[in-house]
C-alpha cells in the first residue's frame, strides 16, 4: 500500500547455506508472511490485532487512527456496509490470529513485531486519505479546542479523593458524543508515563462530574482503553483507572456494560497485586459491579472470590478496602452458583470465621462491622450441600454458637439473625450437625431466642421460629416444611433484614462510603 514498511521476506544468508550433503528441499529457504497476518491499512505484521464490527481485522493503532480522522479503509468498505464514523468503535483482540503470527515470527527466528505508535499509524492513514477529503481529526489531546467553562456541579462524591496527579486535569465541556471522544483519543494518544497518567487523572476527574456525564463516557472503546491502565505498574495510573471504574459504576445502566468490556479481569488482578489505593478502588468497584444480581455470577467465574476473602481476612489492608471486600463476597454468595465455589476455596471457611470472631478495641465498630459482613456470608454460605459440609467441616457450628453465648452477636441484634439463620440452615437434614450442635452446647442458646417473650418486635417471631426449628432438627423431628422452604433462596430472617443486601446507599454518604450503614 506504499506505506513504506517492508514485507517480511526470509532468504538463508550465504554463510548459513547448506552444504552438497544437505538434501535439495532445504537448500534454499524463502518465506512470506501469510497474507491474513498483515494489517490492511500497514501492510506490515500485526502486533495486536483487534476485530472490528464487521468482522474484519486490523492492527488496532490503524483502525484506531481511522476512527480518529474519520476515514473508512478500502479494505473495509468493500467487504461490509460498518462505518467507522457512525457509531463507537468496538474492538474485540484477535488473539488466535496473534498467537499464530507470533508462532510464525519464532519458527522463522524473526523478531516480533512491536505495536505502531498512534503517530505513527496517523501518518500512514493519513497517507491513504485522498487528497480532495479533507480529514476530519478529533481535537488532539495536547491542545484541545477552546471550550466555555461552565460552571461544575457541586455533587460530591467523597469515597474518591481527587486525581492523583501532578499534571493538569482541565477537559473540555462539550457533548457528550465529543467529550466521549475526547477522552478516548487522549487515552490512546498519550504515549509517555506523564502522559498517561494526566489521562486518567483527567478521565477520573470527569467521572465525579455527574449522573450525565458517567453515562456519557461508559462506552466499549473507552473501558477497552481503561483496562491495560489498570494493569499498569505505575501506582498513580492504576489507581486512577479503577477509580474511574468505580465512579462509572455508580450507574445502574453502566454495571453490566462495565462487566461486558471485560473489566472485572484486571479488576481482579489489582485485587491480588496492585498498590494499596488502587486495591481499595478495586474492591469497591467490585462491589459496586455486584449489586447487580446479573453481574453476580460472571464475577464468581472470573475468579474474583479469592481475592476478596484474602482481602476481608486481611490485617494489613484498611478498613475500607476489607469492608467494601466484605460487602462484594456478600453480594456475590447470593448467587448459587457461586456458593459452593466459595466453600471449595481453600482456607475460606477458617478465614470468615476468624474474621467472626475478631474484636479489636481500638476500632470496636469497624470490627463489629466486619464480624456482620463474615455472619452474612456464613449464613449465605450454608444455603448449598457444599457450603453446609465445607461449614461443618471448618469447625462453624462452634464458632456459630460462641458468637451468640459470647456477645459478638447479642440478643436480639442483626447479627444474632444471621446466625440463627446459618444453624438452621447446617441443621437441616444433617446428622452430622445434631452431633456438633451438643457438642458445642447449641441447646442452652437456642432455648433462650426460643423463649423469649411476644412483643421484642423487630423480627422477633422470625428468630424464634428459626430457633425452635433447629431445637427440634437438634432431636431428628425436623420437618423442614413451611418456614424453611418459604424462604428457599435461602433468607430465613426478619423482613428488614432481607432488604438490607440490596440497600445501597451512593459515594454522597457522609463517611465516604457506598455501602449500607450497618
Amino acid at each position: 500500500m506504499g506505506t513504506g514498511r517492508p514485507r517480511w521476506k526470509l532468504t538463508s544468508s550465504p554463510r548459513n547455506s547448506p552444504s552438497p550433503s544437505t538434501s535439495p528441499s532445504s537448500s534454499f529457504v524463502t518465506s512470506e508472511p501469510p497474507a491474513e497476518f498483515l494489517c490492511p491499512i500497514s501492510g506490515s505484521l500485526m502486533a495486536d490485532p483487534v476485530i472490528v464490527p464487521s468482522g474484519d481485522t486490523f492492527e488496532r493503532s490503524c483502525i484506531q487512527a481511522c476512527a480518529s480522522l474519520s476515514f473508512t479503509p478500502p479494505s473495509l468498505s468493500s467487504s461490509s456496509s460498518h462505518s467507522l464514523s457512525s457509531s463507537p468503535l468496538f474492538l474485540i483482540p484477535n488473539v488466535a490470529l496473534r498467537t499464530s503470527i507470533l508462532n510464525w515470527c519464532d519458527q522463522f527466528h524473526l523478531p516480533r513485531p512491536t505495536p505502531l505508535s498512534p503517530a505513527t499509524a496517523h501518518d500512514i492513514v493519513r497517507r491513504l486519505i485522498p487528497q480532495k477529503e479533507a480529514p476530519k481529526e478529533t481535537p488532539s489531546p495536547i491542545a484541545p479546542p477552546p471550550f466555555s467553562v461552565r460552571k461544575k456541579k457541586e455533587e460530591s462524591i467523597p469515597y474518591l479523593s481527587p486525581p492523583t496527579s501532578t499534571r493538569s486535569n482541565k477537559f473540555p465541556s462539550s457533548s457528550s458524543v465529543e467529550d466521549e471522544e475526547y477522552m478516548f483519543n487522549k487515552l490512546i494518544s498519550s504515549e509517555e508515563e506523564s502522559e498517561q497518567e494526566e489521562a486518567a487523572a483527567s478521565l477520573r476527574q470527569a467521572t465525579r462530574e455527574g449522573r450525565e456525564r458517567r453515562v456519557s463516557l461508559c462506552t466499549p472503546r473507552l473501558l477497552a482503553a481503561l483496562r491495560p491502565m489498570l494493569l499498569s505498574r505505575n501506582a498513580a495510573i492504576q489507581t486512577n483507572a479503577a477509580a474511574v471504574v468505580v465512579n462509572l459504576s455508580l450507574e445502574a445502566s453502566n454495571k453490566a456494560k462495565i462487566v461486558r468490556s471485560g473489566a472485572v479481569s484486571p479488576l481482579i488482578e489489582v485485587l491480588k497485586s496492585g498498590n494499596p489505593e488502587a486495591r481499595d478502588n478495586a474492591a469497591g468497584a467490585i462491589y459496586s459491579l455486584a449489586l447487580e444480581d446479573e453481574n453476580r455470577a460472571t464475577i464468581g467465574v472470573l475468579g474474583a472470590i479469592p481475592p476478596l476473602i484474602q482481602l476481608l481476612a486481611s490485617g494489613s489492608d484498611g478498613y475500607r478496602a476489607r469492608r467494601d471486600a466484605g460487602m462484594a463476597l456478600h453480594h456475590v454468595s447470593l448467587a448459587g452458583m457461586n456458593q459452593p465455589k466459595i466453600a471449595k476455596t481453600p482456607g475460606a471457611v477458617r478465614s470468615l470465621l476468624t474474621v467472626m470472631a475478631a474484636r479489636d478495641a481500638a476500632a470496636p465498630a469497624e470490627a463489629a462491622a466486619l464480624r456482620r459482613l463474615a455472619m452474612m456470608v456464613v449464613a449465605n454460605l450454608a444455603v448449598c450441600a457444599e457450603g453446609r459440609a465445607a461449614l461443618m467441616d471448618g469447625g462453624a457450628v462452634a464458632a456459630v454458637v460462641d458468637a451468640m453465648r459470647e456477645g459478638t452477636a447479642s440478643k436480639g441484634t442483626a447479627e444474632e439473625e444471621y446466625c440463627l439463620s446459618a444453624l438452621y440452615r447446617m441443621s437441616r437434614g444433617s446428622l452430622r450437625f445434631r452431633g456438633l450442635a451438643r457438642a458445642a452446647g447449641a441447646e442452652r442458646v437456642l432455648m433462650r431466642v426460643a423463649e423469649e417473650s411476644v412483643g421484642g418486635g423487630g423480627g422477633g417471631g422470625v428468630r424464634r421460629e428459626t430457633a425452635r426449628k433447629t431445637l427440634r432438627a437438634m432431636k431428628g423431628e425436623d420437618d423442614a416444611v413451611g418456614f424453611g422452604d418459604e424462604y428457599d433462596d435461602g433468607s430465613v430472617v426478619s423482613e428488614g433484614l432481607m432488604s438490607f443486601p440490596m440497600r445501597y446507599r451512593d459515594y454522597g454518604a457522609s463517611s465516604g462510603s457506598n455501602t449500607a450503614q450497618f
